[in-house]
């Protein structure tokens, strides 16, 4: 009977490694994807960069409008960008929560060609409540769009091309959920301060580089 609390700390540590290394395996896999799949991640023409678009260190997040941790994780991006003038930061609409989800990432991508992406973006994430069409539009017409043209542009196959090759290449990555970042070609799994998190990771590429051009 003594023999058994050192057999199950034991287990428990066989089990600790054993997720570690899982997901060690799943970070190289997706660092190797994002180096294959470069120009898509960080230079996509159809995918808007905030911050300064040539700036050193590249951000890339992957969200929904009706996911609540892409709105909890939203203000840190926001800071960092505001803060490190030499950040862009790559934002593609990833609807997976529903309907909603991908009307309104498509009224958001339709934004691009009016100039506004990034007004309604902000306005969007931090929208309380569920994220719906009538809400998006309405949120629009605020900020001094032509809805009538979002509402036509919002079908525009190119529109719809844009979002679809955003779920391709979440596939490719592995992505399994939002929001998903990257710093660099390294995939960040948000936990605890997200500010200093973010601090960090882009002076760890700023020191150790990337593999892919980030």
């Amino acid at each position: 009977m003594r023999s058994l609390p050192f057999i199950g700390l034991a287990g428990l540590i066989s089990a600790i490694a054993a997720y570690m290394l899982v997901g060690y395996v799943q970070g190289v896999r997706q660092e190797n994807a994002v180096a294959l799949h470069a120009e898509e991640v960080f230079r996509s023409p159809d995918s808007f960069v905030a911050g300064n678009p040539e700036g050193d260190v590249s951000i890339v997040a992957f969200f929904d409008y009706n996911c609540p941790y892409c709105r909890e994780g939203a203000p840190a991006l926001n800071k960092l960008i505001a803060a490190d003038g030499k950040v862009r930061l790559v934002l593609k609409e990833l609807p997976v929560l529903g309907p909603d989800s991908e009307a309104v990432a498509r009224i958001a991508q339709a934004a691009i060609a009016q100039g506004k992406y990034f007004e309604l973006h902000e306005r969007l994430i931090a929208e309380p409540g569920r994220a719906t069409k009538d809400k998006a539009l309405r949120i629009a017409s605020d900020l001094g769009l032509d809805t009538a043209r979002l509402e036509k542009d919002m079908a525009d196959p190119a529109v719809e091309a844009a979002i679809a090759a955003n779920k391709r290449l979440a596939d490719r990555l592995g992505v399994k959920g939002v929001p998903f970042y990257l710093v660099g070609d390294r995939p960040l799994s948000p936990s605890g301060d997200l500010d200093d998190q973010l601090v960090a990771a882009v002076a760890e590429v700023r020191e150790k580089g990337c593999r892919a051009a980030c």
